[in-house]
């Protein structure tokens, strides 16, 4: 069982320098893996057919051999029969190169599911990938439960790919969505895909969200006796911060990374208030309540004691931003929270808190563009 990333996200990959260091940072746990998979990857997704650039390889071989394994695989974007070659000679490069497992991904495809698009899939992967000894994992088309009821040939097609899929390869799963809440269905997947899942968790990315991050805790995420691989965001301090979450969850001593800055006080402000999308952390969602009763007009000065602070760690975390690694990516989402902060402290000191607050957020200078305006508006 492994234990990880999967850099599938779409959106820049990862810096060669960025990548070491979570592959050197995941290699503490047992059983750790990392799966290369960004979409945007031309070579990876697009451009498939194509070798790398000699460079651009160079520095993918560079992560492999190391003690986390590391899985290479390429997304044969709207594929032909015949071109099953191109693939088992791109997958074959990475093998002889050290890679320690192999993948092909069949996800966000344009094409309508149904038996025939998994029977045409699975015999080109068996083709690709014929007579490798390495592990390899694929990714169906269906790829989630929500997948099931969306496509009219979503169990037709998983009904193929259970009876045809070779008995030794793991098939990807996200859960009962894309990003699910809970991995409440492995169980299940495993009577779906004929064996079981290796998952794919998309928790923590920001492909799907791009205004905020996700931060999470994962001590009640990591499925027992399943492979997990973690989708970061793919801004890198807060993929950092999900390996240093994903390690404590493990087991390992909760360290705190330096490549994290030293206001860790500002890390935990914003884990608070972007924890999940669902919800803010357990004192996130107590800190909103004590604010919402201050609008009210209830314990104000509590609220404003609080804030106080809050505002000057954000500041003091947003100017330590530009001195960590990938720090300039975060700027906007905790400049966003600095100023949200901000704005609810001046509003609480006013003699009108609600009315401030709503000229604050809305009219002087709107938070929110026209569309989410409206998307938000209840109706």
């Amino acid at each position: 069982m492994y234990q990880g990333i999967v850099e599938g996200f779409y959106g820049k990959p990862f810096p060669d320098r960025q990548r070491k260091i979570l592959l050197e940072e995941l290699s503490q746990l047992d059983s750790a893996a990392y799966f290369y998979a960004p979409k945007d990857d031309p070579w990876h997704r697009l451009l498939w057919r194509e070798r790398y650039p000699e460079s651009r390889w160079n520095s993918i071989a560079a992560c492999m051999g190391g003690s986390t394994a590391f899985f290479f695989s390429i997304s044969p974007w709207m594929f032909q029969d015949h071109e099953w070659r191109m693939a088992r000679e791109k997958l074959l490069i990475a093998q002889d190169s050290g890679a320690a497992g192999l993948g092909i991904l069949f996800d966000d495809v344009p094409e309508e599911s149904g038996g025939e698009l998994a029977e045409r899939q699975l015999e080109f992967a068996g083709k690709a990938l014929a007579d490798t000894e390495l592990p390899v994992i694929l990714c169906p088309s269906v790829y989630c439960g929500e997948f099931r009821e969306r496509f009219s040939g979503g169990n037709d097609y998983l009904e193929t790919w259970r009876n045809n899929i070779p008995g030794k390869w793991t098939s990807f799963w996200t859960g009962p969505q894309v990003v699910s809440e809970h991995l409440s269905d492995l169980e299940s997947a495993e009577n779906l895909l004929g064996g079981r899942p290796a998952v794919w968790d998309n928790l923590p990315a920001t492909d799907y969200c791009l205004r905020r991050i996700y931060l999470p805790g994962l001590s009640d995420r990591i499925p027992q006796n399943f492979s997990w691989f973690l989708n970061p965001s793919d801004i890198f301090p807060a993929a950092l911060h999900c390996v240093m979450e994903l390690k404590a969850a493990a087991g390992l001593p909760r360290e705190w990374p330096l490549l994290l800055g030293e206001h860790s006080r500002g890390w935990e402000l914003m884990q608070e208030f972007h924890y999940t999308p669902w919800r803010a952390g357990e004192t996130g969602g107590e800190i909103i309540a004590r604010l919402e009763d201050a609008l009210q007009g209830h314990r104000v000065s509590d609220a404003v004691a609080w804030l106080e602070p809050a505002v000057r760690d954000m500041e003091s975390f947003i100017q330590g931003l530009p001195l960590i690694e990938g720090g300039w990516e975060l700027l906007p989402v905790a400049r966003d929270l600095y100023r949200t902060l901000s704005i609810l402290k001046k509003a609480l000191l006013s003699s009108d808190p609600a009315e401030t607050l709503s000229y604050l957020m809305n009219v002087r200078l709107p938070y929110e563009n026209p569309l989410a305006a409206l998307a938000a508006r209840k109706h």
